[in-house]
């Protein structure tokens, strides 16, 4: 039925959702939905798609390589493994996949609805998406912009916001987000990530907030205290996750499986998690290995259909129970909670992502059984394991937040735009914006530090 929905609305626009120049990441789409009658629910799907897209697209594998999940076999993956990125390398991604594209529909359905007047749920799930874009833009940037984002042509130019003030900002839209949710009247439409109830949503935003604090714990000494506190309103379990379903097809498939599909075997599994996985019974669900012996994270189907995250139709998390859970186990041991309620925690933690993976009972009693330690380095390895395939971007941030998972960087990784050989610490900005949007470019390098992808950003400093 969500299907056949977002199909009915795609073709009754004539919109085509079209693989890009990076294999389905972006969906380069000039024809995207305009003009003063478009109602936000028809813009609701793609801008959700285009998010979804985000997650787990060319940005995803880039932190995924970084933190020793994926590596390059062949290709340009090779030289990302190395740490051989350069301005053009997720400039389709800031501009098609983030700026004219998710973000900006988070704004225009923004727009709408305050004009509407009467879609206060409707603008809930915009913001909630523009938080996640945005939260996506500053973890892979540091400043960004944002207060003059969004104006067209009256602006092409737009000054950046520091990242400081873009964290606030995304609270900001979360709080604006729960109080529409607990007024408004109508009913969601629109939305191809259909919770169980409206109030749902307010779980959503809370459970997003935490990981937003979480991320601020190097800055913010009450980051630690501030996620506990979101996320006793946040989502309980599995069923409230919000699941966005990919299509079973070459044109809305997982973006993971299409690149798996259209540049067979020039992404792996990395040594590290190949041998971080063993003993674990999600191996089976992550991996696969090819007759040589090399590990792959995506195999065809009919050879092999037990590997969750690289089916086409695999779905796509905003945030899940799990992640939630490793949070407050996290929040926990640095708030001082005892040793026994931090490992209750890691272990409802692992537990709900294996369940979310259908793997057995047993197995899973198992596994927990071996996780006797709940110190930081434990609770974000085994939260590496558990994101691995659907937010790799969290993963990166975890990494540059504690130190966490203990990866030795690339061997080969000193280059010009990353001379300590350090695993990167940030994305360079495109070259559109040093050649089009010069004078606010330079004033972000200024205000981080550099352009070099071993500068650190402010909130992981």
């Amino acid at each position: 039925m969500k299907n056949y929905k977002l199909l009915i609305l795609l073709m009754s626009l004539l919109i085509s959702f079209s693989c890009g120049d990076d294999f389905g990441d972006y969906n380069l789409d000039p024809t995207r939905p305009g003009g003063e009658n478009v109602p936000p629910i028809a813009i609701i799907p793609i801008m959700q798609t285009q998010t979804h897209r985000n997650i787990v697209s060319a940005a995803g594998r880039i932190a995924g390589i970084f933190t020793q999940q994926y590596e390059g076999f062949d290709a340009q993956q090779v030289a990302f493994t190395q740490y051989a990125l350069d301005e053009g390398t997720l400039a389709n991604f800031w501009e098609f996949g983030l700026y004219t594209g998710s973000m900006r529909d988070c704004a225009d359905i923004i727009e709408r609805a305050d004009n509407a007047g009467d879609l206060a749920l409707t603008k809930a799930i915009a913001q909630i998406y523009m938080a996640a874009n945005l939260g996506i833009a500053t973890n892979l940037w540091g400043d960004v912009p944002y207060t003059e984002a969004f104006q067209g042509e009256a602006n092409l130019a737009p000054s950046y916001d520091s990242q400081q003030d873009i964290y606030n900002t995304i609270i900001a839209l979360l709080d604006d987000a729960l109080v529409n949710i607990a007024t408004g009247q109508e009913a969601p439409t629109g939305t191809l990530v259909e919770l169980a109830e409206t109030e749902d949503w307010a779980s959503v935003a809370q459970a997003l907030k935490a990981r937003f604090y979480l991320q601020q714990s190097k800055r913010d000494s009450n980051a630690y205290s501030n996620a506990l506190s979101a996320i006793s309103s946040a989502i309980t379990d599995n069923e409230q996750n919000p699941v966005f379903e990919f299509e079973d097809n070459s044109n809305g498939g997982n973006p993971l499986a299409l690149f798996g599909i259209q540049r067979p075997n020039t992404l792996v599994i990395a040594p590290f998690f190949d041998n971080i996985t063993n003993g674990d019974p999600r191996k089976d669900y992550y991996l696969y290995y090819d007759d040589g012996g090399t590990p792959l994270y995506y195999i065809d189907p009919d050879e092999y259909p037990d590997l969750f995250w690289s089916q086409l139709d695999s779905p796509s998390l905003l945030i899940s129970y799990a992640e939630v859970k490793f949070i407050e186990a996290e929040a926990q041991l640095m708030t001082g909670a005892a040793s026994a309620t931090v490992l209750q925690t890691l272990h409802e933690a692992i537990a709900a992502n294996m369940e979310y993976l259908d793997i057995s009972e047993a197995d899973v009693t198992n596994y927990i059984a071996t996780v006797t330690s709940s110190d930081l380095e434990t609770i974000i390895t085994e939260k590496y394991k558990a994101l691995f395939g659907s937010n790799p971007i969290q993963v990166w941030n975890d990494y540059r937040r504690t130190g966490f998972p203990n990866i030795t960087p690339n061997a080969e990784g000193a280059n010009g735009s990353n001379p300590s050989g350090i695993v990167p610490r940030r994305i360079l900005y495109p070259d559109s914006e040093r050649l089009s949007n010069t004078e606010a470019y330079e004033a972000a390098i200024a205000n981080q530090g550099g352009h070099l992808m071993d500068v650190d950003m402010w909130v992981f400093e």
